[in-house]
Order: C-alpha cells, then sequence, then structure tokens
C-alpha cells in the first residue's frame, strides 16, 4: 500500500471514530464549553457538574479522535494537569463528515444545522452577534450550471482551509490564552424547487 493509500485509509478510520465519538452527549458539550477556551479535566468538571473521572475519560477519547489538542501540562500535587483546546474539524458538519456513509449523511446534516442555528440563537441572547463591526452575516441564492457549481465547491474548500490556517496561527500566538470564540459557517447546497405559484428565488 502506498504512502497515500495509507494516509486517505488512516483517516477514514479516524472519521468513523469521530462520528462515534460525537454520539455522546457529554463529549458535544465538553466541546461546546471548550470551544475558544483552554481547559483541564478537572476545571471542565465543575462546569458540566459532572464528576472528575468522567469528564477526564471522555476528553481522552475525544483527544484519541483528534477533535481536541493538548495545549499544555502543568504540574499538581504529585500528578500532571493537562489542557485541551478544540480544533476545527471536530464540529459537526465540517467537510470531513462527508465522508460518512450516505445514508448517515441526512442525520449529519440535520445536526450541524441545528448547531449552527443553536449558536446563532445563542450569540443573539448573549447580545454577541453584533458586538463588532466587522460580523459577517449574509446569504444569497444565485444560479450556476454544473462548472459553476465545482468552481464554487473548489472555493468553499479552499475558504475552509484558510479557515483552519488562522486557527492554527492564532492558537500558536495565544499559547494557553483564551482566544475570541467564533463562529464560521459555509453553505452551499441546492436549493429546493419552488412549488406551483411560488416566487423564484433569485428575483
Amino acid at each position: 500500500m502506498g504512502d497515500r493509500a495509507r494516509d486517505l485509509g488512516d483517516h477514514k478510520a479516524i472519521d468513523q471514530r469521530l462520528v462515534r465519538a460525537l454520539s455522546n452527549p457529554l463529549r458535544v458539550e465538553i466541546l461546546r464549553v471548550l470551544h475558544g477556551r483552554v481547559l483541564s479535566p478537572n476545571r471542565l468538571a465543575p462546569e458540566l457538574d459532572e464528576s472528575l473521572s468522567l469528564v477526564s475519560y471522555h476528553v481522552r477519547v475525544l483527544a484519541e479522535v483528534e477533535a481536541i489538542r493538548l495545549v499544555k501540562t502543568e504540574p499538581r500535587r504529585g500528578s500532571t494537569e493537562h489542557f485541551y483546546t478544540t480544533e476545527p474539524r471536530c464540529l459537526i458538519g465540517h467537510q470531513d463528515w462527508r465522508r460518512v456513509p450516505p445514508a448517515a449523511r441526512p442525520g449529519v446534516t440535520n445536526e450541524a444545522v441545528r448547531t449552527f442555528f443553536d449558536r446563532v440563537g445563542a450569540a443573539i441572547d448573549a447580545e454577541t452577534i453584533d458586538t463588532r463591526e466587522d460580523t459577517t452575516l449574509n446569504w444569497m441564492p444565485i444560479t450556476v450550471d454544473q462548472q459553476g457549481w465545482l468552481e464554487a465547491a473548489e472555493l468553499f474548500r479552499r475558504t475552509a482551509q484558510l479557515l483552519m490556517d488562522i486557527h492554527k496561527r492564532s492558537s500558536e500566538r495565544l499559547g494557553d490564552a483564551d482566544g475570541i470564540a467564533v463562529v464560521t459557517g459555509l453553505a452551499a447546497f441546492e436549493a429546493a424547487p419552488p412549488g406551483p405559484g411560488a416566487a423564484d428565488p433569485d428575483g
């Protein structure tokens, strides 16, 4: 097996483990609390109102599937405290999730959309959604041919990679400090056909 084929095989294996890991609601909640922060299981447990042993177990699972990464360690009374933060690919709806079996995609898509709008609602309630002058909120219906669809998909792929690069550089600059928790959304999907008598969404 060549290196590329081996890498693809390993990547698919990690994706399936990620799918299984995030089927646990406590792990999803750990990711929510960790977003934009650097915390240890010892500090997560009180926020989640769960035992340290249970939180530590689920943190280890998330680390094994690369949903979170170790930022630093600190000595604590004869032991070592491990501090983690989230990785972008852990979020349901990331393009890696398109590799799940087709039959499972509707569930992943539904969870991605629900989670995104939960984040939007929380930001509206907390009044953080409009605190920055350069906040980006826009959507636009367009009409394309097959080539245009491929070009748009490639543009979104490159944009997602650029965002991950920004995340990586920011993480390196932040070190173990908390950062600005930002939700980014990228979406391109085929619209439902208009019903009889419906207005044309493109104008």
